[in-house]
């Protein structure tokens, strides 16, 4: 039986049939290609290659045996389905159980972000140092006369899955501190997770308490107790469960659930009803079925839409976070959030009224640090989440992919808040699977530092800060929203996002996207600007000297309307400067000295519609976007314009994305010059 290791040679198997999309009877015959990282399907003419990392892989299901061979199932997390037929048997079972190993490897060191490509153009400590803990709680005004950073948590004896810098309200004790750990499921005690400056309301999170049916921890009382009393403003506080009751209850019957109102003083409870991991799993699963079924109608869509149950499950997640945002800034009213263990649910619902409240962190860097702060330094168990290694299937759940679901139907309802565009948030989604990255391995702060992650690793953030423009949404307005916004959950304003489920499925999408359109205009202008700019300098440069040199002529008694011509016994400064008044003079050196520039710069862009495969071959696609060279204006992948160069006759020394050619035309003209 033939396994895959990392170190082994590539494998071919061919005669393999892949079924195109949406076609029943549609097959393409090609070559399969299992390599250390990648599977890959190539196309006879070798024109098209499907690429499938095997971290993107979820499931490989072997089908009943048909006519025209033994066909294989291959789901991704990225909402790719392949449905490939062998020839022969034993190739489907080697390459099932190749798929099976090192789509789910048994340790960390075997995924491929300890394995980078040699070649690796992104530095290796670059997005590592970009968030500051310390300085992003001094951005919400802590340390002050209410809450202080605490440093208990060092060596992860409070707690191991929290980070090692907590805040808690300055009245608590260390003995309130960790008296509240140990009343809390896995030491997760409450702590800040946001604070709102302007009231002085706070929001806080743990996991559930382990209370039982009577027990109670006066630490903990306590602790509550100190966290209302640093809201000056507010008489009470509230504390959210986001789970259903009845799920609450089960709970406290197992000895742990939910805090007893008659202990806890000036308190509200609430329950709001957010499924677990394993409703959300399989409403997931029923939702890839109807997107994948072929020659889906209309009302077999709608109807399994709706029997999934998934856009209600995002709705009940906004409704959790627009309640916590109107506590905290209409009443200004603190708020405790917890779910069970407070990783989950707790993760999605404070970092969601996070993004309402701050419009920092609906930049594209506060998005990347609020990512940092409340997944993974409060220990949201990704590795367990998102299928990393081989372990227990049931521990897998899109939660993350649920909180971005979420962001992106906030970007839809305000489209010039969010500084980053669809590409940023499905590059999230695809990267917290790869495990081509460092930064979402681990389920906690502890676990990575022990993994010494930065040193065999790469960062994602590194890769976005890289590719930077890529992800900027054109429609971005950083002054029309300073304030908080308020997402709506009406039922007829949340929409399927077929950007994500239906991205491999070129009939759900439109020709020519709006955000892909606005970005080339954006990027032309941008380049135009420049241009323009450059050569006013010019024009400028021009002018003055033409006027210094007409005020010496003036002064020399030169006849500027005549052909000056210099003559042998003149100095060589008088020479210089006669000439060079000649010239300016007859029109010829002052034309070509401001044409000269525009050789430089393609003023007419080719449209983005008219193209529909890159020069190098490859099909343009939603998957496979189109970029535009900043230089020569053509029409390519991203592979084929991913230099960036400074350009010349430009007023700015910004780098641009350019393509090959035009980079080493640039670097020639500039050596030629020198």
């Amino acid at each position: 039986m033939l396994y895959l290791y990392y170190n082994m040679s590539l494998l071919k198997v061919e005669k393999v049939l892949l079924k195109q999309n949406n076609k029943v009877r549609a097959y393409t015959t090609g070559t399969l290609c299992l390599t250390p990282s990648n599977l890959i399907f190539i196309e006879p003419t070798g024109a098209k290659e499907t690429w499938v990392l095997y971290h993107h892989i979820s499931s490989v299901e072997r089908l009943p045996l048909t006519t025209k061979g033994y066909p294989l199932l291959v789901k991704c997390y990225t909402f790719l389905i392949l449905h490939l037929v062998f020839p022969r048997e034993s190739e489907c079972v080697n390459v099932v159980d190749s798929i099976r190993i090192l789509s789910h490897p048994e340790k960390y060191e075997q995924l491929c972000a300890f394995q980078p490509p040699p070649h690796w153009e992104q530095p290796r400590h670059s997005g590592w140092v970009m968030y500051d803990v310390v300085g992003e709680y001094a951005r919400m005004g802590i340390p002050n006369q209410y809450w202080e950073m605490s440093i208990l948590n060092a060596e992860y004896e409070l707690c191991d899955s929290y980070p090692s810098h907590l805040c808690f309200p300055k009245a608590a004790t260390k003995d309130v501190i960790f008296g509240s750990a140990r009343f809390r499921s896995r030491g997760r005690l409450p702590a800040l997770s946001y604070f709102y400056k302007p009231n002085n309301s706070s929001m806080c999170r743990s996991a559930q308490p382990l209370s039982g049916v009577s027990k109670r921890s006066t630490e903990d009382e306590q602790l509550i107790q100190f966290i209302l009393q640093a809201n000056p403003n507010s008489s009470f506080m509230y504390i959210v469960d986001t789970r259903p009751k009845l799920n609450a209850m089960a709970n406290r019957a197992a000895g742990k659930g939910y805090e007893n109102t008659g202990f806890y003083n000036n308190v509200i409870y609430q329950f709001i009803g957010i499924q677990n991991i394993h409703i959300m799993r399989e409403s997931l699963q029923k939702l890839v079925e109807v997107t994948s079924s072929e020659q889906l109608s209309m009302t077999h869509f709608l109807n399994g839409l709706e029997a999934s149950g998934w856009l209600r499950h995002i709705r009940s997640i906004l409704l959790t976070s627009l309640a916590i945002v109107k506590a905290m800034v209409d009443e200004g009213t603190s708020v405790l959030v917890h779910c069970s263990d407070g990783w989950d649910r707790t993760a999605q619902t404070c970092s969601l009224a996070t993004l309402m409240i701050d419009p920092f962190y609906r930049t594209l860097h506060g998005f990347m640090i609020l990512i940092e702060k409340e997944w993974l330094l409060f220990g949201h168990k990704f590795s367990y989440r998102c299928g990393h290694l081989n372990t227990d299937p049931k521990d897998v759940s899109p939660v993350f992919g649920q909180f971005l679901e979420c962001v992106w139907q906030m970007k839809n309802q305000f489209p010039t808040a969010f500084e980053f565009n669809d590409d940023f948030l499905l590059t999230l989604h695809d990267h917290v699977y790869s495990c081509q990255y460092g930064t979402f391995l681990g389920n906690s702060e502890l676990e990575r530092l022990k993994m010494d992650l930065p040193s065999h690793t790469y960062s994602l953030w590194g890769l976005i800060w890289q590719r930077l423009s890529d992800y900027l949404n054109p429609l971005y307005d950083e002054m029309s929203h300073q304030g908080v916004i308020k997402v709506s959950t009406d039922i007829k304003l949340l929409r399927y996002w077929s950007g994500l489920y239906n991205r491999f499925n070129e009939s759900a999408h439109p020709r020519e996207l709006v955000e892909e359109k606005v970005s080339a205009i954006a990027q032309q202008n941008v380049c135009l600007d420049s241009h323009i700019s450059y050569l006013t300098k010019q024009v400028e440069l021009l002018k003055n000297k033409f006027t210094e040199l007409s005020a010496r002529a003036v002064e020399n008694g030169w006849d500027t309307g005549a052909e000056c011509v210099a003559t042998s016994n003149q100095s060589d400064e008088l020479s210089h400067d006669s000439v060079v008044l000649k010239k300016q003079y007859s029109g010829h050196q002052l034309e070509h000295s401001m044409l000269q520039p525009v050789h430089g710069v393609t003023f007419h862009w080719k449209s983005l519609r008219s193209v529909s495969q890159c020069q190098c071959g490859a099909p343009f696609s939603y998957v496979q976007r189109k970029y535009h060279c900043s230089r020569c204006g053509e029409v390519l992948c991203h592979s084929c314009v991913d230099k960036q160069i400074t350009l010349p006759f430009h007023a700015h020394h910004k780098p641009q994305r350019c393509c090959r050619s035009c980079c080493k035309e640039v670097k020639l003209n500039k050596r030629t010059m020198s």
